[in-house]
Order: C-alpha cells, then sequence, then structure tokens
C-alpha cells in the first residue's frame, strides 16, 4: 500500500514537472465531473493566450471531463463555466483572482456524458487547484465543489 500510495505521489509530481495533465491525490469529483490542469499548457485554438500581466505568465489548459453515464450540470456565469482558482497559503484553500458577479443568478450548462469543456488559464507561482460547482440536476440541486488535484506553478 505504501509503495502504491508513493508511486501515485510521484507520478503527480513527474506529471506536473512535465507538462502533463494532472489527476489524482487532492482532487474532489463531484457527480463523475473530473477537473485536470496541464501545466504549462498549449494555447486552445488561439485565445486568451496574451499574458495577463503581473506574475500571472504561466498558460495553462484545463479541461472539464464528465466521465459519468448521465449528464452533469455545472456552474455557470453567462455560457461560460463559472471556474474559479484557489491557491494554498498556510495550509488553507483561498480563493484568488478577481470576484466574478454574475447578474443571472445560479444557471448551470449540461455537460453530456463522456464530453468535456477546455480553455486556458494563466496562473501566477504557488501552489493551485482549480474549482467548479457540479450537480446531477439542471437546477443545480445537491451542488458540490468540484476540484482538480493541486499543482505547483514556478
Amino acid at each position: 500500500m505504501r509503495d502504491a500510495c508513493r508511486f501515485l505521489l510521484l507520478a503527480a509530481l513527474a506529471a506536473v514537472a512535465c507538462g502533463k495533465a494532472v489527476t489524482g491525490p487532492g482532487a474532489v469529483i463531484v457527480d463523475d465531473v473530473v477537473i485536470t490542469a496541464t501545466v504549462p499548457g498549449p494555447c486552445r485554438n488561439g485565445l486568451a493566450c496574451d499574458p495577463i500581466g503581473g506574475d500571472y505568465t504561466t498558460l495553462g489548459l484545463i479541461t472539464v471531463r464528465n466521465n459519468g453515464t448521465a449528464a452533469a450540470y455545472l456552474q455557470a456565469c453567462g455560457s461560460t463555466v463559472a471556474l474559479s482558482e484557489q491557491q494554498l497559503v498556510d495550509g488553507q484553500w483561498q480563493f484568488v483572482g478577481p470576484a466574478i458577479l454574475c447578474a443571472q443568478g445560479p444557471v448551470s450548462i449540461a455537460l453530456a456524458a463522456g464530453d468535456s469543456i477546455q480553455s486556458n488559464w494563466w496562473f501566477a507561482p504557488g501552489t493551485r487547484r482549480l474549482t467548479l460547482g457540479a450537480a446531477s440536476a439542471a437546477d443545480l440541486t445537491g451542488e458540490a465543489l468540484d476540484a482538480s488535484a493541486s499543482f505547483v506553478v514556478h
């Protein structure tokens, strides 16, 4: 058991170091929705690929995939999923970045079984993860916070 845990930890660390998608220890999976971060990652379709400035100089590719057999519903703001970023500070996860207010209140985007959504994201140095509200109902009843595995940005 100890060797298996050690292998998983080393595999996750190697994936981060090589710019591979990271899932595994520390990830929170809700309704079979898995968030992975490839950091550094490629620019997808030429969108959002210019650095946003300041310390945010590492581009990542974020994938949200529904590994389940039924549709999952993701918290949305307008026509995009409402991803949030957290940084590990003194052993606690804290939200970072600008607060985004959605005028229309809680809405959801359906993600069919086996489908995925990708987007680019800029990161500053630190231990990070991405979060997203997910539920099995379109009205987000029973929504819980889904989270990617943590990763270190240098």
